[in-house]
């Protein structure tokens, strides 16, 4: 497939459909699972490649294929051993309440799933007493210092607080956000929205919040004083 001119690439709008399959030169490598974000610049810096063994690895963003891709894929301009040679970001662990992982200098901790384990109580210690303590099992994501990652399903919020949808993709134009596609919360029936990103108030791993425009009153309408 050919590669558009940053011209065209600016003219031209790519979908990232989140749960696409991703093929490179020779084959396909995984799925897209989740995008990373600069949240100042509103630009696209990484997707994220989850292979079908469940390893996760960034790809710059400047890999992918620019334009509407045939077989509601993503492409990439590189090879399967090219994804291959690069590391996992995505880590486990077990961790205490006080014990999550943390940003450190090197990357920030990007999307994360957690998982009660159940502890012990003082009957399974015998005589040493201790109270009951619980931990977590994590799985998260290490994504570039500064970064904002999303996946589907990361929440959609109002600037007043409500939830408003998930989200459900991506529209770039070269690696420039112009729209963020949010998918309703409860189902509709509707196709999903595709939000210009003039009204995005903020993005954050996991979460997007939404300047929703303001519904004019139709002209002529009565308004009741209720005093």
């Amino acid at each position: 497939m050919r590669q558009l001119s940053s011209a065209e690439a600016d003219r031209q709008e790519t979908p990232l459909r989140l749960g696409q399959p991703v093929r490179c030169n020779d084959g396909r490598i995984g799925s897209l699972t989740d995008v990373v974000i600069d949240p100042t610049e509103r630009r696209v810096s990484h997707i994220v490649v989850e292979a079908p063994n469940g390893a996760a690895r960034l790809v710059p963003a400047e890999l992918v294929v620019l334009g509407p891709a045939p077989g509601q894929a993503v492409f990439l301009s590189c090879s399967i051993e090219d994804v291959l040679q690069r590391a996992t970001i995505r880590s486990f662990s077990y961790a205490g309440v006080e014990e999550f992982p943390l940003d450190d200098d090197r990357s920030d901790v990007g999307v994360e799933d957690v998982q009660i384990v159940p502890g012990f109580g003082t009957a399974g210690l015998g005589d040493f007493g201790a109270d009951r303590w619980t931990s977590y099992a994590v799985t998260y994501d290490r994504i570039p210092p500064g970064s904002a990652e999303l996946r589907r399903g990361s929440i959609a919020v109002s600037t007043d607080g409500d939830e408003i949808g998930a989200v459900d993709g991506f529209r770039v134009a070269g690696d420039r956000l112009t729209h963020v596609v949010l998918q309703h919360r409860r189902p509709t029936g509707a196709a999903p929205d595709a939000i210009p990103i003039d009204f995005v108030a903020a993005i954050e791993t996991d979460r997007v919040t939404v300047a929703l425009p303001e519904v004019p009153e139709p002209a002529g309408a009565l308004t009741i004083d209720p005093t």
